[in-house]
């Protein structure tokens, strides 16, 4: 039996007293809910909502006001109200469509309705609006569509704020943080977090350099997320946050070793007590659960969030930072016979090895001979570490 339509028999089953909720649970558990993703559905819906905007948009001069506010409300109203009736009713995926389509139409909407009125706004405010809108049908549909637009919605939205004007817009961060975050939390699931968790470096970022602020506290943010992962999720999930967190600090790192000499970047790097005082305490308790772990290896990532740029030779503390990280885990992972902190050494190794080469040597060598070079150096050392790793990979066992 279809499991949509169990669920809306059972219910009358229930009200008409053939069987307790009880019972009604356990028939609903020997028909558990398929996993197949309403890809091809969503995707209609973009663009059947694409459709209709570009209609509107390209004989909206032909239009009156009236007839632009009715053509507007009442497809809002159509498919809002059709999206509902088709969710309770028939189907849930096409339901879900539809709303989504409504939810492109009200986002248009604004800013439509706004270039009739002659309105113009100086911020991400109609952003904001549209996130709420999302947020909201998030909530009374629990349904991950609307997790991705409300990101979505909320990220393109910062982005146009720092991008136009310069400015991180405070409300959508803190829905962002709030609303979507504790959701996140909640669910982890591992999709959302890792969108979450990618969203979140580009609000941190824009957050950055919009507001002015020296480009080093994005050691701070990318730390508070790795720090977020040991406290709050359970041991064992994927190391979503963490990972992303690793991979931002790797790139600031890198480019702390082209740029962090030039006599600009230099200047930007004046003391501040207040980052020093966030990033003390978050390091501090990042070591005290990294301290607690198990493993007991997993201070190694610690090392990338060493802030290096108040020294004079910054850029070459950086790149040695790196290749003492690949290192530790290449020794680290022989050691103990784990594969994967190999693979993870081996990767950062040849990362590093090609950073180093394509800093020191660039400036001295025929570019020609430097690539031949270098393509043969990254071979040969990949050479030896895929037979190592391939050597511990048959012998020991993944942890």
């Amino acid at each position: 039996m279809n499991r949509d339509h169990l669920v809306k028999e059972s219910k009358k089953w229930v009200d008409d007293a053939i069987i307790s909720e009880v019972q009604r649970e356990q028939l609903l558990e020997r028909y558990p809910k398929k996993q197949n993703r309403p890809v091809l559905l969503t995707f209609a819906a973009l663009f059947i909502g694409l459709a209709f905007l570009t209609f509107v948009a390209s004989n909206w001069s032909y239009l009156t006001d009236i007839g632009r506010m009715v053509i507007l409300l009442t497809s809002l109203t159509v498919f809002y109200l059709c999206g509902d009736w088709v969710y309770r009713k028939k189907s849930n995926r096409v339901g879900i469509s539809l709303i989504l389509i409504a939810l492109l139409i009200f986002g248009s909407s604004i800013f439509l309705v706004g270039q009739m009125y002659h309105y113009t706004s100086y911020s991400a405010f109609p952003f904001f609006l549209w996130s709420i809108v999302a947020f909201g049908l998030f909530i009374i549909f629990k349904d991950d569509s609307f997790f991705y637009a409300t990101l979505v919605i909320m990220t393109v939205g910062q982005l146009y704020s720092g991008i136009v004007f310069q400015h991180f817009h405070i409300w959508l961060g803190l829905l962002f943080i709030l609303g979507l975050g504790w959701f996140v939390l909640s669910s982890r699931k591992v999709t959302q977090l890792a969108a979450f968790g990618a969203s979140y470096m580009l609000h941190a970022v824009i957050l950055v350099f919009s507001e002015g602020m020296p480009y080093y506290w994005l050691i701070a943010f990318f730390l508070l997320l790795y720090v977020v992962e040991d406290f709050l999720l359970e041991k064992g999930n994927v190391r979503v946050f963490k990972t992303l967190s690793i991979l931002s600090v790797f790139t600031m790192l890198t480019l702390q070793v082209f740029f962090l000499g030039n006599e600009y970047v230099g200047e930007l790097t004046e003391s501040s007590l207040y980052f020093f005082l966030a990033w003390a305490i978050l390091f501090f308790f990042s070591v005290v659960r990294s301290a607690m772990s198990s493993t007991n290896y997993y201070w190694i990532d610690l090392l990338l969030f060493v802030p290096v740029f108040r020294f004079e030779s910054g850029d070459m503390l950086s790149l040695l930072i790196l290749f003492l990280y690949s290192l530790l885990w290449l020794v680290s992972g022989y050691q103990q016979e784990v594969s994967r902190w190999v693979n993870k050494g081996t990767i950062a190794f040849l990362l590093t090895t090609f950073i180093a080469y394509f800093q020191l040597a660039w400036d001295f060598m025929d570019r020609s001979l430097f690539f031949l070079i270098g393509g043969v150096l990254l071979f040969v050392l990949s050479y030896f570490l895929e037979k190592k790793r391939r050597t511990i990979h048959k012998g020991g066992d993944e942890k």
